[in-house]
């Protein structure tokens, strides 16, 4: 059966093991993750003092604990997502302060 949008993979992915999905979810995530690694340069992402490590670290941490589910490995990957939400939010109030800024100076200008 060809994968060809969501619907096929979640057709596909029915009574199949949990594992295949979550590492469908890590492969994907960490094939955009050099997208989010370019985007730090950006002067949203130096405003916010954003990185890509805790993103990197979730990655890397949730792969990790779907193939070794030890006490030590879930918390890590627990404070991996509390890494990722942190940086999830300071980027979107980051985005949101850059938004602002740029409608004022365009308003500004007219």
């Amino acid at each position: 059966m060809p994968i060809t949008d969501e619907k096929s993979l979640r057709t596909w992915l029915e009574g199949r093991p949990r594992e295949d999905a979550q590492a469908i979810a890590t492969h994907a995530a960490l094939r955009v993750f050099p997208l989010w690694g370019r985007a730090m340069d950006r002067d949203w992402a130096r405003k916010g003092d954003l990185t890509a490590l805790p993103i990197l670290r979730l990655n890397l941490t949730s792969g990790v604990a779907r193939k070794y589910s030890t006490p030590e490995v879930k918390e890590a990957a627990a404070a991996a997502r509390s890494a990722y939400a942190y940086a999830a939010a300071a980027a979107r109030s980051a985005a949101a302060r850059s938004a602002a800024a740029a409608a004022a100076a365009a308003v500004a200008a007219v």
